[in-house]
C-alpha cells in the first residue's frame, strides 16, 4: 500500500461520478449517503434533497468526508480517496446555471446528453430553485496498492 499523489487523487475523482458522502447526524451518530457528483474547480457538487436527512445533518455540522473507492472484486487492486471539507446548499435560480449543473452531472457520469432533460424542465418556470450541494474540499488523502505506472 502507498499514499496516492495529488495527481493520482485528482485523476480518481475525475474518473468516477459516484461516491459516499459521510457526515454526522443531528443525534451525533454517523450518517452517509451515496452521491452522484461532478467537479466545479476543486469543489465537489451534486444534487441532494434540500429538506431531507442530509440537510438536517449539515444544519448541525457542515464538516463532511467524501469517499471515492475503486477495487476489483477481491480487493487485489484498489484505490481509495477521502476528501474532507465543508458542505452547504446553494439555491440556483438562473436558468443557465441550472442547465450547466445538469449538463456537468451528465458529463461526469458519461450519460447521453439528453439524460436529464425532463429534470431540467422541472426548473424552467423559475418557481423552484435547484438545490446544489457544494463541498468545498480542504484536504484530500488517498491510498492504493497499484504501482505508479498502473495508475
Amino acid at each position: 500500500m502507498r499514499k496516492m499523489t495529488k495527481t493520482d487523487i485528482i485523476n480518481l475523482i475525475r474518473e468516477f461520478g459516484w461516491g459516499t458522502l459521510c457526515m454526522t447526524g443531528p443525534d451525533g451518530n454517523p450518517y452517509a449517503i451515496e452521491f452522484s457528483y461532478f467537479l466545479e474547480g476543486e469543489d465537489i457538487c451534486g444534487l441532494v434533497h434540500p429538506r431531507g436527512m442530509t440537510a438536517r445533518c449539515l444544519a448541525v455540522n457542515s464538516h463532511v468526508c467524501f469517499k471515492v473507492c475503486d477495487s476489483d472484486r477481491h480487493c487485489k487492486s484498489y484505490r481509495a480517496v477521502s476528501c474532507f471539507g465543508n458542505a452547504a446548499f446553494e439555491e440556483l435560480t438562473d436558468q443557465a446555471d441550472i442547465n450547466n449543473t445538469w449538463d456537468a452531472l451528465v458529463k461526469q457520469l458519461g450519460l447521453p446528453p439528453a439524460a436529464y432533460d425532463k429534470y431540467k424542465a422541472r426548473y424552467q418556470d423559475g418557481k423552484r430553485p435547484l438545490p446544489l450541494l457544494r463541498i468545498r474540499v480542504d484536504k484530500t488523502t488517498g491510498i492504493t496498492n497499484r504501482s505508479k505506472k498502473d495508475q
